[in-house]
């Protein structure tokens, strides 16, 4: 369409270059259906023979999903892969049985094997050696950031992560009035999650913070953030009260 209209001399008359996006953007707007099919380009839909459910659904069971793969691929003639054979079960609740997961006490085939020369002179210089330590390795007493932008505070050497480390606002917080409750959250009234000081910490409830990010109650200036907070409990509190009634 793009290509016929550009050949009537718009672009002469008004300066005007049509484009794929700019005829897809019109036809949206007008409701205008051209009627065809979308073809075999990227991101269209793979359209899957016929028969196509009930054949998985009767192999799937017990199989895991390279042999469904294999199996659907010479029954209908398709190239069928691994990711589609998965998003296809997932898309229609096929479920297989089959449990991939390694069993505890499983014992790995190659346990007490020695490594090959030729492996080992390939991996050796990535090795960690006794008593090596990480670049990355940080001290007690250290801070860092989580993908959330959240400050945290390394406080041991061992256990898990969630042992390790501690969030300095939630540990500041519960030094000034006790532990968290349970449902509860420590948030920040100028938005800044660096800003770990008593003053700029308020606890809220998860539905309270729902509200207030869904109304945009949270502002840079901490004293109107206390009003959203405000703002945001009498709404919960009003809701609730209907669903009572």
């Amino acid at each position: 369409m793009a290509e016929i209209i550009n050949q009537q001399g718009y672009d002469r008359k008004y300066g005007m270059t049509f484009t794929e996006s700019m005829i897809k953007g019109a036809k949206n707007r007008y409701g205008i259906k051209s009627g065809t099919p979308s073809g075999t380009k990227k991101g269209s839909s793979f359209k899957y023979p016929e028969g196509m459910e009930e054949y998985v659904r009767s192999v799937a069971q017990g199989r895991k999903t390279e042999e469904i793969v294999e199996m659907v691929s010479l029954h209908f003639g398709i190239e069928f892969s691994a990711s589609q054979c998965r998003a296809y079960k997932k898309n229609h609740d096929i479920i297989s049985g089959v449990d991939c997961r390694f069993e505890k006490g499983h014992v790995p085939a190659n346990k007490g094997k020695p490594m090959s020369q030729e492996q080992y002179e390939k991996c050796k210089a990535t090795m960690f050696k006794k008593g090596d330590v990480p670049a990355n390795h940080m001290e007690v007493g250290e801070y860092t950031h989580t993908t959330g932008g959240y400050l945290i505070r390394k406080v041991k050497e061992t256990g898990p992560q969630w042992e390790r480390f501690e969030f300095v606002h939630r540990t500041v917080w519960e030094e000034h009035n006790g532990p968290v409750p349970e449902g509860k959250m420590v948030s920040f009234l100028d938005g800044n999650k660096d800003n770990c000081n008593i003053e700029n910490l308020v606890l809220i409830d998860n539905e309270e913070n729902l509200e207030m990010n869904r109304s945009r109650l949270r502002f840079a200036d901490p004293e109107r953030t206390k009003t959203g907070v405000l703002v945001a409990k009498a709404r919960v509190t009003v809701r609730q009260k209907k669903r009572r009634k």
